[in-house]
């Protein structure tokens, strides 16, 4: 036995030993007290990288949580303009998707006029409950006549003055005239009361069939003239006139003795099931003062809430209260599915500004 076995020594394993640990590592190494120490694997550039995307997701979720505002701060803003809206006054939200906010907040003071609105001439003052600060697309981008801020929320008025229309057509409907034209021969349509049979709307059924309208055709269901609210091809709520063309004969509707003020503003367009595919016909609607043609609004798919101005001021007209019978006809080439409503106004003096 050599000296090295007797030491207990074994001259094979060192240096297979040895040689293992020669071998480079990837890992870097640290020093501590008791030697040199390799760095952990999960230690690596990738892990801190994960590691500061979580803490980054963790901070911008608590700044997230400290921008929205408490329901006690959404309820004394809400208090602000319940003091002082009038009949008058629009009320909207911003960013737009706080709007389900503001209907829970002011729903009862929010009317299918409002909320249906084309555009806001028939409101006298605008408020604005805003968030986050977001500013409404419906209002000026001067400074506003009131602000105030509650928490996070921040109340703004815009006062527009007195408003230009002499005339909302949608509420003037009753007082109008419905006829249907077969064969060339004209056919009052009756106002009906209190009809029954479904009216629900919403997804998939439509727009709500009102128990009060003027009935054209009992034969067609569609075949009416009332008011509702429809979804146009912006998914928006538009309060309007339903007047679908039967087809190449008109469907009209006739105001009469009306005062006629400058002009005529139309806005038409389809339920948006019925537009969004761009297949159906166009839809005409013909403008006439005293039975003379003054304009026209043709409605193509893809237009959506087509605005139309037509001027009602003809030199012809000598005083400036000149009064007239207002008729609307609408005709389509193809009847199917041409879910035709609109809501106008006639407007005389231009205001202050009109968003």
């Amino acid at each position: 036995m050599s000296v090295a076995r007797e030491l207990g020594l074994d001259t094979n394993g060192p240096e297979r030993r040895g040689a293992r640990s020669e071998r480079p590592s990837q890992r870097p190494g640290m020093q501590t007290l008791s030697g040199e120490s390799r760095v952990p694997r999960w230690a690596s550039a990738w892990w801190l990288l994960f590691l500061g995307l979580a803490v980054a997701e963790v901070v911008a979720l608590l700044v997230r949580i400290e921008r929205v505002p408490t329901d006690a701060e959404w309820t004394r803003a809400a208090q602000i303009v319940r003091e002082s809206l009038e009949s008058t006054d629009a009320v909207i939200a911003a960013p737009a998707w706080a709007d389900p906010i503001l209907r829970l907040q002011l729903g009862d003071r929010i009317t299918a006029k409002l909320a249906g609105r084309v555009d806001l001439s028939p409101f006298e003052r605008l408020w604005v409950l805003s968030i986050r600060g977001a500013t409404a697309p419906e209002a000026p981008t001067r400074t506003p006549d009131f602000e105030q801020v509650v928490g996070r929320v921040t109340v703004r008025r815009y006062d527009f003055g007195p408003t230009p229309v002499v005339l909302d057509l949608v509420d003037a409907l009753r007082s109008a005239t419905v006829d249907i034209t077969r064969g060339g021969v004209r056919q009052e349509c009756p106002w009906r009361e209190r009809l029954g049979g479904p009216s629900r709307g919403g997804l998939g059924f439509g727009p709500v069939v009102p128990r009060q309208r003027f009935v054209c055709d009992e034969s067609k269901s569609w075949l009416w003239v009332g008011t509702t609210l429809i979804e146009d091809l912006s998914l928006s709520p538009r309060r309007c006139i339903w007047q679908h063309p039967q087809g190449k004969e008109p469907v009209s509707i006739t105001y009469h003795n009306v005062h006629l003020g400058q002009k005529l503003v139309l806005y038409g367009g389809l339920y948006y099931l019925d537009e969004r595919d761009e297949e159906g016909a166009p839809v005409t609607m013909r403008v006439l003062v005293d039975g003379v043609e003054v304009g026209r609004m043709v409605h193509r798919d893809g237009d959506g809430m087509l605005r139309v101005e037509i001027p009602t001021d003809s030199k012809a007209r000598k005083s400036a209260n000149a009064r007239g019978d207002l008729r609307l006809e609408v005709t389509t080439p193809q009847p199917f599915h041409r879910s035709f409503c609109w809501a106008g106004s006639i407007r005389d003096a231009t205001r202050r500004e009109a968003p």
